[in-house]
């Protein structure tokens, strides 16, 4: 059995056990190609329909992918275009994917509305948009919940770009407990040693069981505040205050650089058994 136990509660576990990191759009911006983290089109229920309604029944879907089409942008004239829309379809005789392409007279009838008469401007779209490239740095297995180490976000009104943000991400390794590998029960009471002789009512337990949330971390590793609770051999806040101390005196921890702010990926949101027998 193993000595360290993550999980996440039950309840996010309900929510999201059906979801799945989604494939982006691509976009071109100043000739170069970028990942759109975003559904652009899906955010208008008429013209997503409306476009569903004409895309092949026969192109492949995936788990990443469960409209089954990829959507090509670019930013020209801090204007957002539409360029051209795609599917896959599966070849049984090469056993191979291959893509092509809507025909650009049917994108025209979907989106008559949005037309310049040259350019399909995304004229319906008011929002953020996020686009990536690089390596990636943070994944979470749900819709677009990952980042990467350059991205932008450009501000959009009515197919407009009225604002841009760059930002440069990066990752300072330290500990976090989604990669803790313990070789043994102890090596976690080395780490974060417990006063247990000051704690009489744990004399006959072999494991407390505790959550870490609201944590927050700055640019040199250290663990500034978070919140501990108790959940095993019951709720007991003396205790709990001396976890979040110990963690806190704890360094380096893993820190995120991510749009602008630091995060403690890896440590808040964790639920941990701390073992007491030898």
């Amino acid at each position: 059995m193993r000595h360290l136990i993550i999980f996440i509660s039950f309840l996010f576990t309900s929510i999201t056990m059906f979801a799945t990191g989604q494939e982006g759009d691509i976009i071109v911006i100043n000739g170069e190609r970028w990942l759109l983290l975003g559904k652009p089109i899906n955010t208008d229920s008429l013209l997503y329909n409306h476009l569903k309604s004409v895309l092949p029944k026969n192109r492949s879907y995936s788990t990443a992918n469960w409209d089954g089409y990829t959507a090509y942008w670019s930013i020209v004239d801090e204007t957002l275009r539409l360029d051209s829309v795609s599917c896959e379809f599966y070849d049984a005789k090469t056993r191979k994917y291959r893509g092509e392409s809507i025909h650009a007279d049917t994108l025209d009838r979907v989106f008559e509305k949005h037309t310049d008469g040259r350019h399909i401007v995304a004229s319906w779209y008011s929002g953020d948009i996020r686009v990536a490239r690089g390596k990636q740095i943070y994944y979470q297995h749900m819709g677009f919940e990952r980042n990467y180490e350059e991205e932008r976000f450009f501000s959009i009104s009515c197919g407009k770009v009225s604002n841009t943000k760059t930002f440069h991400n990066y990752v300072l390794e330290g500990f976090a407990f989604d990669t803790f590998r313990p070789k043994d029960k102890s090596e976690l009471r080395k780490m974060f040693p417990l006063h247990i002789e000051n704690y009489p009512e744990l004399a006959n337990v072999k494991r407390i069981i505790f959550s870490i949330r609201q944590a927050r971390v700055d640019a040199q590793g250290n663990l500034v505040e978070c919140e501990v609770k108790v959940f095993k051999p019951g709720d007991n806040q003396r205790l709990a205050a001396e976890i979040a101390e110990l963690l806190k005196a704890y360094h380096p921890w893993r820190v995120s650089f991510i749009n602008g702010e630091f995060r403690a990926n890896g440590i808040s949101g964790y639920t941990i058994q701390y073992s007491l027998d030898e």
